[in-house]
């Protein structure tokens, strides 16, 4: 397979079909994510006795004992945060699945040569897999929760038995086993985007789009493992990049963290969960462009896998700059 013919073409299609950019974002809604902020207030004073600087291990105490009064007589608030969640995480569930198959039949569709691909159309089609892929991604994550309560709910209980003697001994081999669990779960994970593309693409059910992915990766190692690292270590990369600025939206909580006083933890909060919510939007379609590419790699890889070359003039070639 020749990589490099995979990894431009993919970001040639992407270009010149914008629309799939939709699709990367929506499917990059279940890739990850993270929050941050917080504020309180005390009314306390500030003093200019030296010690305003100092750790404000006073102020914490009083505003965690003032939380767990107000936790015990509003308890009610978290289960509707709970209900609210569980309602926001079916909603970024079913946005990312259409995204998923939307992505890997768009970029398909180009690769064969059509002219215009539109949201309407994309999204039409996507609802006719819509189950299977759901299934699919359900399927792998109650596998992984049935292996892990296999290694950790015997280890609890034999280290319950044993007051922690046997999980001391058996301690390298767990290790070794956890070890073992990072390629198996790269292994997992190709198979999986293979599996979404068979079920999409060529129209297979559950089961045989997972063995249709199974088969492809078991007969095409090296090249899948190649593809695996560069998307992999590239997309991490750039994730990380784009994750970086959610560290510097943190500067004034911590910096005012350090001042004794109320307000100051207030006002840092505010700060802090202004400037999370400005940027959060950027990142979610930055994410949303680099799962754009990994996305239609991936499924370029599965038809040149499965001797499907791309069809001609199938897409423009972006001139160089000059």
């Amino acid at each position: 397979m020749n990589y490099g013919e995979v990894l431009s073409r993919a970001w040639q299609i992407i270009w010149k079909y914008k629309v799939l950019w939709i699709f990367g974002i929506l499917a990059g809604l279940g890739s990850g994510g993270g929050g941050s902020g917080g504020g309180g207030g005390s009314g306390a004073n500030y003093r200019f006795d030296g010690n305003q600087f100092r750790p404000p291990f006073d102020t914490s105490q009083y505003f965690f004992q003032r939380l767990e009064i107000w936790i015990e007589n509003n308890w009610w608030v978290f289960i509707v945060l709970a209900v609210l969640f569980l309602v926001f995480l079916a909603v970024v569930i079913v946005l990312s699945t259409f995204g998923r198959i939307g992505l890997a039949r768009g970029t398909w569709q180009a690769d064969e040569g059509k002219e215009k691909l539109t949201f309407g159309s994309l999204f039409t089609e996507s609802s006719a897999y819509f189950w299977r892929v759901l299934g699919l991604n359900i399927l792998i994550y109650l596998a992984w929760i049935v292996l892990v309560l296999a290694l950790v709910v015997p280890s609890t209980v034999i280290a319950a038995l044993t007051a922690g003697i046997a999980l001391i001994c058996l301690g390298p081999l767990l290790i070794l086993l956890c070890c073992l669990l990072i390629p198996v779960s790269w292994a997992v994970s190709v198979v999986v985007e293979q599996a979404i593309v068979a079920i999409t693409c060529e129209n297979r059910s559950l089961i045989d789009g997972l063995k249709r992915g199974w088969e492809i990766f078991r007969a095409n190692l090296g090249p899948a493992a190649i593809m695996f690292l560069i998307l992999g270590i590239g997309g991490g990369i750039a994730r990380f990049i784009i994750a970086l600025p959610f560290f510097f939206t943190l500067l004034p909580l911590i910096s005012t963290a350090m001042i004794d006083g109320g307000r100051a933890w207030m006002t840092g909060g505010i700060i802090t969960l202004v400037l999370f919510c400005l940027y959060l939007p950027v990142a979610i379609v930055l994410n949303g462009v680099v799962t754009t590419y990994t996305g239609a790699s991936w499924t370029l890889t599965f038809r040149r896998l499965t001797g499907r070359q791309a069809a001609t003039a199938a897409v423009e070639v972006i001139p160089a700059a000059e």
